[in-house]
């Protein structure tokens, strides 16, 4: 409920008898600030009809069903699922769900049960019969349990509970049914066993956008060099090290992809050799001869299918706005998202960022500084937009 209103939901509370037991209503009416509905008949409200005087409709099961976004069942017991499939409506949950259409609104349901219980035949059918009726099951993760046994059952984490929601009320299905291919952080060049060439790329860009065109509907696949980040839930994760392992990971990801976002920060430049030992600091003199590593972004370009929309992305410090437009030419992508890590608050290790796009096309749009998060949406959504426009030109 927290991590819910942090991302700026009002939530309102419905605990069955059985879940009051292990939690206090007064703890969620603390934390929401909204009454917690307990049951169908203690919850009814005292205000006159049409008169605004109280939290609660004459009818507080319609109360809760009514003027919201969207129902989250969490955790869903096995009770829960069959009630739900039934029909039955004996407590303020199970009513509530009676009255919610789930083609307008969404139902996501989280089960978290003991893993025999998660498998039983009647709870397969269940969820699948929820499933056509147009809510939405969330898989849980497989672990060691609260009853002490192992398996298929336990909370799938907060983090995937809100990347669902998410794609549930705010995502537009853009990317449906399409697969998308990001890259993040940055590759390392080995010295020695002990050293290595990077630089100070920290992921976060591209890792905010993985979780964006996930939001759209897409299949993900993030690519990424070494970090500390944690991966966006539902994503497909690849980890590379080098320029040259994140060279030959795009090239076998990149067939039937709709897009590209090459967000990643390869090195440039790598020792021409790596020592097989450690460089002894009194016997080595600091000098190293380096070579050139592969453009990774002007292979994908040669490589792609004639549909892959490429969007590369550049770090200038002097002269952005000319060496901007010259990359974009020499790379040969079809859009370029350019910032200067100079400016307060953006570019590598921030939360924020500022930058500029272009595209082949001629167009640009210039964004605030704002979330890599909420950027990252933007920067989907533009895209997204252009290619549409051009598709209504060319037709």
């Amino acid at each position: 409920m927290r991590d819910l209103q942090r991302a700026g939901a009002r939530v309102r509370v419905v605990l069955t008898s059985a879940a009051s037991e292990l939690v206090r209503p007064a703890l969620f009416e603390a934390l929401s600030g909204e009454r917690v509905g307990t049951g169908l008949w203690g919850d009814w409200g005292t205000a006159e009809p049409g008169g605004t005087g109280s939290e609660y409709a004459r009818f507080p099961h319609l109360d809760f069903a009514r003027g919201i976004d969207a129902v989250v069942v969490a955790p869903a017991t096995a009770n829960t699922l069959g009630k739900a499939v039934a029909g039955i409506a004996d407590d303020l949950l199970t009513t509530t769900l009676a009255a919610v259409e789930p083609s307008r609104t969404p139902v996501l349901f989280v089960p978290t049960m003991n893993a025999t219980m998660y498998d039983h035949p009647a709870c397969r059918a269940n969820r699948s019969t929820l499933r056509e009726r147009g809510a939405f099951i969330l898989t849980p993760d497989e672990g060691p349990l609260a009853c002490g046994e192992t398996g298929v059952g336990r909370w799938p984490g907060n983090a995937a509970i809100l990347a669902a929601l998410d794609r549930l009320v705010n995502g537009r299905g853009r990317l449906s049914g399409r697969r998308v291919v990001v890259t993040a952080g940055p590759t390392e060049a080995a010295i020695d066993p002990a050293r290595v060439l990077t630089n100070r790329s920290s992921g976060k860009m591209g890792y905010a956008l993985a979780g964006a065109a996930w939001r759209e509907g897409a299949e993900v696949t993030l690519i990424h060099g070494p970090t500390r980040l944690e991966a966006p839930p539902f994503v497909r994760t690849v980890s590379v090290r080098t320029t040259a392992e994140l060279s030959e990971v795009v090239a076998e990801a990149l067939p039937g992809a709709a897009q590209l976002w090459m967000a990643a920060a390869p090195a440039d430049f790598g020792p021409d050799r790596e020592n097989p030992t450690k460089l002894k600091k009194d016997e080595w003199d600091g000098r190293l001869a380096l070579e050139r590593s592969e453009d990774v972004l002007a292979r994908a370009v040669v490589e792609r299918d004639a549909s892959t929309v490429i969007v590369g992305f550049a770090v200038e410090t002097d002269d952005v706005e000319a060496k901007a437009a010259e990359k974009l030419v020499s790379k040969g992508c079809d859009f370029l998202v350019v910032n200067d890590p100079t400016e307060a608050g953006a570019g590598f290790g921030h939360d924020t960022n500022r930058v500029f796009a272009i595209g082949a096309d001629g167009s640009r749009r210039d964004f605030e500084l704002m979330s890599k998060r909420s950027l990252a949406h933007e920067l989907v959504d533009w895209v997204l937009d252009r290619r549409e426009r051009e598709a209504e030109v060319a037709s």
